[in-house]
């Protein structure tokens, strides 16, 4: 508890708060950046919210999401920065510059990422958190601040959309007992679920249906990854971010330890993102930390430079690594 006393301390000690998350948001860094802001603003704070990339439009109904904004200003008058959700300051994109070059401003750092490199000069760091959102629902609570309804569902969200509606083996009893407070401000889970998983366009439908047509496995049967490409995208019409748990179709084959989803970065030429996933006992952070990425050891997530195949080729080629490893007991 020592480290959320510091960050409490922190915050007291400044009056003008930056907040933002890693590139690619979504739910969790989106609902935890929204709440934190409630939070700052609740005790007497002035508190803006700045990303690098674009609120995907499946979040957009989140109360005050229209509120985030992607123009940095190299001037921007600001004390500190929250950084939420992410395990390295080179994850939040373009902010991380405007970070670094104001070296005097103070730089809060909360994560649940076991990869988390403690880059702040307060760092609050809790693996066995489910979620940001969990982190930060505890700052309301060590703080004595009320939860409102749009901060409840904010939260919500977040650890929702974190554990894989509670699928996922980062879920605890804790996490239940939180997401059970917070539907009791109101909040309708089959209207929150119906508003994150099924309000896709067709163009979202056939994206996944190209995406799934492209699923591979290697000669054992145990990896399996997908691609998309920008031509895919154009093809269907579709958002990039929609592709948020394609990954998982790959992951649920059975017999599969480890799946790959690379994605062609839209706005970057010669950059594949990659979503990890595994289960069993491989831990894919290991392998996107080697790619300069990280996360958790069953989900995790990097950007490469490089083409399609020679991405795909890389890192397929770490995963047998450790898969070799793990068979010879290395």
């Amino acid at each position: 508890m020592n480290e959320i006393k510091e960050v409490i301390g922190a915050i007291n000690r400044c009056r003008r708060f930056l907040i933002t998350a890693h590139i690619n948001l979504e739910g969790d860094s989106i609902g935890s950046q929204l709440a934190i802001r409630e939070l700052l603003n609740a005790m007497g704070k002035t508190a803006f919210i700045i990303d690098s990339d674009p609120v995907p439009a499946h979040y957009k109904f989140l109360p005050k999401a229209n509120e985030i904004s992607n123009k940095i200003d190299k001037k921007m008058d600001y004390d500190a920065a929250v950084v939420v959700d992410c395990p390295t300051l080179k994850r939040t994109g373009k902010v991380a510059e405007l970070i670094s070059k104001n070296k005097n401003k103070v730089v809060i750092n909360i994560d649940h990422h076991v990869s988390n490199e403690r880059f702040g000069d307060v760092n609050w760091v809790d693996p066995n958190a489910s979620s940001a959102g969990e982190l930060v629902f505890k700052l309301f609570k060590e703080t004595g601040k009320r939860l409102t309804k749009e901060t409840a569902l904010n939260l919500y969200i977040a650890i929702l959309t974190d554990t894989g509606s509670f699928n996922y083996d980062n879920t605890s009893s804790l996490t239940h007992e939180i997401a059970g407070e917070l539907l009791g401000y109101g909040l309708e889970p089959a209207a929150v679920s119906e508003s994150v998983y099924e309000r896709r366009s067709i163009g979202d439908i056939k994206l996944l249906g190209l995406v799934l047509s492209t699923i591979k496995l290697n000669n054992r049967g145990d990896v399996a990854y997908l691609e998309l490409t920008n031509d895919v995208l154009k093809k269907t019409g579709a958002d990039a971010a929609k592709s948020e748990g394609f990954v998982n179709y790959a992951r649920s084959i059975d017999k599969v330890k480890v799946a790959v989803l690379f994605r062609e970065e839209p706005k970057e030429g010669g950059r594949i993102h990659v979503s990890l996933r595994s289960k069993g006992s491989v831990d894919v952070n290991r392998i996107a930390s080697s790619f300069g990425g990280g996360g958790h050891a069953r989900a995790s997530g990097c950007v490469v430079e490089g083409t399609l195949v020679e991405v795909e080729k890389s890192v397929l080629s770490k995963i047998e690594e450790r898969l070799r490893g793990r068979h010879t007991g290395r």
